[in-house]
């Protein structure tokens, strides 16, 4: 408990200092060697993070000036206490022991004052949270206020989500096994409970208890690959035909790739400007036992890596806000701020532009976001159409209005609008 605390506590910290999970992670979990107590902390850090709104409120209750560099472990020691099945007086020990170790002993006292309060006075601070935005969302204020002018009638099933522990996506390899036979083969295994999901995905299963992929029967084998529901959305909207030539202009980790090759025969170039995040490519094709073309490449700059020969189909899967998949990135709600989505649009329009010169007369582009933000999604279709006179949307988005799937208990959020070149 002791050990878990202290790097849960190091991990909050570099959190709130701007640093994401996909760094901290890898450096931090590094200094334990057990895999158990690794995933205590990622689920003790995954949990602070999803809460942080209410525990950095009640923080407030209980002290009149915080405590330096003890802070994130007061918030780590609530949030075990309040949200998780831990013995009280087994966290409250621990945190002790644990300020001790990061050279606070003579603050310890007041560690173990601030969480007993906490258990002697949680009621009262739970009633004044629920009436505060912060403590009761969990995100912060802009980001509140944003959903609720753009999504005013989703906004509170959106913040719901964001607190639901993630499940755990399978996409079954249709060209390998069905989703029936595989299905059976889960049944036969006695893996835990399942539901296939069809209404927003055809190959998607969904297991409500998370696995490793060493226990998912078939993964290395690659019958299955592990996909949220919502980006197994994708392959299908692109009008695959056997033959066609196709970019995945910002591939890793290679997923949606893979689909779009399980789906149909076509020669596939896969792009990434991170070569460490493009071996994560190769190495999912390799275990699906695929073929592409792979590249490390920024595909904003064509004159670095186009051959000259027009794509028939491009996906381009931008980056972004990531404000649909916060129940699975915690931190990146409090690592947002409101000025960056000016960026990411400007960097989905300068990809936007060079990927559509690449694009065959009569190809299609698929473009991509897990963002549930206007700016990105909507309002760059609007801002595309008037710039380029040869696009025009695909009549099914015309028809639907866009395709903005909302985060809910099944999956995350995720857009995708589909482009027609003429």
């Amino acid at each position: 408990m002791i050990d878990i605390q202290l790097i849960a506590q190091a991990c909050v910290t570099r959190v709130k200092l701007g640093q994401s999970l996909k760094t901290v992670f890898p450096q931090e979990l590094g200094k334990i060697e057990s895999k158990a107590d690794q995933a205590a902390v990622k689920n003790t850090v995954y949990g602070a993070l999803r809460y942080l709104g209410y525990l950095e409120f009640a923080l407030d209750q209980l002290v009149i000036k915080r405590p330096n560099g003890l802070v994130n472990l007061l918030l780590v020691g609530m949030y075990l206490i309040e949200f998780t099945r831990s013995a009280d007086h087994a966290v409250v020990n621990a945190s002790v022991s644990a300020a001790k170790q990061l050279g606070f002993k003579k603050l310890s006292g007041l560690v173990n004052g601030v969480l007993r309060n906490y258990l002697r006075q949680r009621e009262d601070i739970r009633a004044v949270a629920a009436k505060d935005d912060e403590a009761s969302l969990q995100h912060q204020a802009w980001w509140i206020d944003k959903l609720r002018y753009d999504h005013p009638d989703y906004a509170a099933e959106i913040f719901a989500a964001s607190l639901k522990h993630p499940n755990l996506a399978l996409r079954v390899n249709t060209r390998r096994i069905s989703l029936e036979q595989y299905l059976k083969t889960l049944e036969q295994q006695q893996m835990g409970w399942w539901r296939p999901d069809n209404i927003v995905a055809d190959a998607a299963l969904i297991l409500d208890e998370p696995v490793s992929v060493h226990k998912i029967p078939g993964f290395f084998d690659g019958l299955v690959s592990v996909q949220d529901v919502g980006a197994q959305t994708t392959a299908s909207r692109l009008d695959l035909q056997p033959g066609l030539k196709v970019l995945d202009a910002c591939s890793a980790p290679g997923g949606k790739a893979c689909h779009i090759l399980e789906l149909e025969d076509v020669h596939l170039t896969a792009l990434d400007k991170d070569p460490t995040r493009l071996l994560r490519v190769e190495e999912n094709l390799s275990r699906l036992d695929l073929s592409a073309t792979t590249q490390v490449a920024d595909a904003s700059n064509i004159h670095s890596w186009w051959d000259a020969e027009p794509y028939d189909r491009i996906l381009l899967d931008v980056p972004c806000s990531a404000s649909g998949v916060v129940r699975r990135h915690p931190d990146v709600k409090w690592l947002r701020r409101e000025k960056d989505i000016d960026s990411f649009v400007r960097q989905q329009r300068a990809l936007l532009i060079s990927t559509w010169k690449v694009l065959a007369k009569g190809g299609k582009l698929l473009y991509t976001t897990c963002s549930i933000f206007p700016e990105e999604n909507e309002k760059q279709v609007e801002w595309f159409l008037n710039e380029h006179l040869n696009a025009k949307i695909d009549s099914e988005y015309a028809a639907h209005n866009g395709h903005l799937i909302f985060p809910n208990n099944s999956h995350d959020g995720f857009f995708h609008a589909l482009f027609d070149k003429i």
